[in-house]
């Protein structure tokens, strides 16, 4: 194969039958004027992953790098660092892409000025569709529309680097991923700022489109907002400018999201009994694929108390230490 002109790089751990659909469209992909390569960051999976990915009838377009688990910042800056295309396409694991997407987002880039091109996203078809799924495509659609409106102007929290591809001179130049994120939550927010900052051109393109084979369950739904809430705390302490943009500075006038409020920064919480009901609810209509805007609205409150559970739990006294930490750059060579 010849220098690669675009490189996709693909985060991945324990999602190895997901990652078996999701490669495939991309070793397959068309159009694309120039070689490309896929490079596959298995961030200590344990699942057989590894395995998986040593057949050889993959190819040789696929590269794989393993690293031990250091979570999806430091996977995406690996990839990033082993990239040999100009064009870095970042692809989160999930993610089934169209038959010409390395090829539109190569000719979004074009020859001008370095720039990032974010992508359209979708739920893919074969999705279940319950409330919590609907949630999901519901995010994607409003993300789509707020992007493609004339004139807009692009905030920290719009960026989503599940879909994205930057020019990699322009990525390392900014320093990569900060990879004090280490759970799920607000590495893209930090990066994306960091290029607000710069000036960086910013493109979205909605015939790029990824559909994503969304397949967590609500359990791991309100883990991920857990680490939300602490997540926004560390990004408020880095950047103070932006810290009244987030959830943890909002004021709440609905009385029920105010009592979640309450109750997830409560210790203990009076009301953690209830909570565990509304949840084991939730999780079995969600298993039944039940839909419906009462069991969205439920579910938007459970999420409000573990979002605060969340900020509650990165406040505690051993938390500053951690806060420190994410104001160095982070660590792309």
């Amino acid at each position: 194969m010849s220098a690669p002109v675009l490189s996709i790089v693909v985060p991945t751990r324990n999602r190895r039958t997901i990652l078996s659909r999701t490669l495939p469209p991309l070793l397959a992909q068309r159009g694309i004027e120039g070689d490309y390569e896929v490079i596959v960051v298995d961030d200590g999976s344990s699942d057989g992953t590894s395995s998986m990915l040593q057949r050889p009838d993959w190819g040789s377009r696929l590269r794989v790098v393993s690293q031990p688990h250091r979570g999806l910042a430091a996977a995406r800056n690996r990839g990033a660092m082993e990239a040999q295309g100009a064009i870095v396409l970042f692809l989160d694991d999930d993610m089934i892409a169209g038959p010409e997407l390395a090829a539109i987002h190569l000719d979004e880039h074009g020859a001008a000025t370095p720039k990032v091109v974010l992508g359209a996203l979708d739920l893919a078809e074969e999705v279940r569709r319950s409330f919590l799924k609907e949630g999901v495509a519901a995010w994607s659609r409003d993300m789509n529309r707020r992007l493609s409106e004339p004139g807009y102007r692009l905030r920290f929290d719009d960026w989503s680097f599940g879909h994205a591809s930057v020019d990699r001179a322009l990525f390392r130049d900014a320093g990569g991923f900060d990879e004090a994120f280490v759970s799920y939550g607000n590495e893209d927010y930090d990066l994306g700022w960091r290029l607000i900052q710069r000036g960086v051109e910013v493109r979205f393109t909605p015939r790029a489109v990824a559909r994503q084979i969304y397949d967590k369950n609500l359990a791991a739904w309100l883990r991920d907002i857990h680490h939300v809430g602490r997540a926004d705390v560390v990004l408020a302490a880095k950047y103070p400018a932006i810290a009244a943009e987030l959830r943890l500075s909002r004021t709440e006038t609905h009385p029920l999201k105010r009592l979640a409020r309450f109750c997830g920064l409560a210790s203990p919480d009076p009301l953690a009994p209830a909570w565990t009901a509304l949840g084991g609810a939730l999780m079995a209509a969600e298993r039944l694929a039940l839909r419906g805007s009462f069991l969205s609205h439920a579910q938007s409150l459970l999420g409000e108390r573990f979002y605060w559970r969340g900020v509650r739990d990165a406040r505690r006294p051993a938390v500053p230490a951690l806060a420190r930490t994410v104001n160095r750059p982070g660590s792309v060579a």
